[in-house]
């Protein structure tokens, strides 16, 4: 298992304003109904911004306060282990996976769904931070026994419910980390929400060559309301899979233009394949 693809997983597994003591429920992003969990309006709000509209900056603040007043949900903790990973912040990473499995561990009284994931993916995060903290050669090996606990976990949240939204979002994208196509882009189809489902589809697309389908998707997830810059890269990643190079560069400018709050490694990588596409776009007329 390569460092990138390390980095990639510990970012998918974590995931990934001033509050009121008191919160105010609201919608569960994943589920509707009588399935729907007792999830914050803050909760839902910072996954919303995170996920749908790729706004990053001011996250920290507003997870955090989330946390202080519901300390049981555990998608709090991954989503800022993410930020603390991207950080360089290797330490508090290191004690917020540690949260997350702990505060899973504790749901799985109640919620077996929830409970089984959010415990797995934070050993997933112990596991990953291992590795990056000693390298593959000795961390690997050390990590082995976290990662198949992991493992063991996410197979209990399936079996708990194996058409959970959730459960099929966050185990698809680690699929997809792992290369298991072909399952990653069944789960999808059973995950939500919808633009996170889509963009997982539109990444699997893209992985396997399937450059229309990708772009298909990618515009899918943009109809939904979520004009992530991620998305337009997204998109103009498969209009290069299918030699359409001027209107790559549109829509990686579209992504550049919204993408100031996206971490600075991304927005340069989104900069140079650009650059590359208006080459050849150029090149070519």
């Amino acid at each position: 298992m390569t460092v990138k693809r390390i980095h990639g997983m510990v970012l998918v597994i974590s995931a990934v304003a001033a509050l009121a003591s008191s919160p105010v429920w609201a919608r569960d992003p994943f589920r509707s109904g009588a399935l729907a969990r007792p999830m914050s309006a803050e909760m839902e709000g910072a996954f919303r911004e995170v996920f749908c509209y790729g706004r990053y900056t001011g996250t920290r603040p507003r997870l955090e306060g989330i946390i202080r007043a519901t300390p049981n949900e555990p998608l709090a903790y991954a989503m800022l282990a993410a930020l603390a990973f991207q950080e360089g912040n290797l330490e508090e990473y290191a004690q917020l996976a540690q949260q997350t499995r702990q505060v899973g561990s504790q749901l799985k009284a109640t919620d077996p769904v929830r409970g089984n994931l959010y415990e797995g993916m934070g050993m997933g995060m112990e596991a990953a931070y291992g590795v990056v903290k000693e390298g593959v050669v000795i961390g690997l090996p050390k990590a082995l026994p976290l990662l198949n606990q992991m493992f063991g976990s996410l197979r209990a949240a399936q079996a708990a419910d194996a058409n959970d939204p959730e459960v099929n979002l966050f185990i698809a994208y680690i699929d997809l980390l792992l290369t298991n196509r072909d399952k990653a882009l069944s789960q999808f189809q059973k995950a939500a929400p919808p633009y996170m489902a889509l963009r997982g589809q539109s990444l699997t697309h893209r992985d396997m060559g399937n450059f229309a389908l990708a772009l298909t998707t990618a515009e899918q997830a943009l109809q939904t309301g979520c004009d992530n810059p991620e998305l337009h890269y997204l998109k103009a990643q498969a209009l290069v899979g299918l030699n359409r190079d001027g209107d790559a560069v549109v829509a990686f400018d579209r992504a550049l233009a919204l993408g100031s709050q996206l971490p600075q490694e991304l927005r340069a990588q989104i900069q140079q394949e650009r650059e590359r596409a208006a080459a050849r776009a150029k090149a070519a007329s």
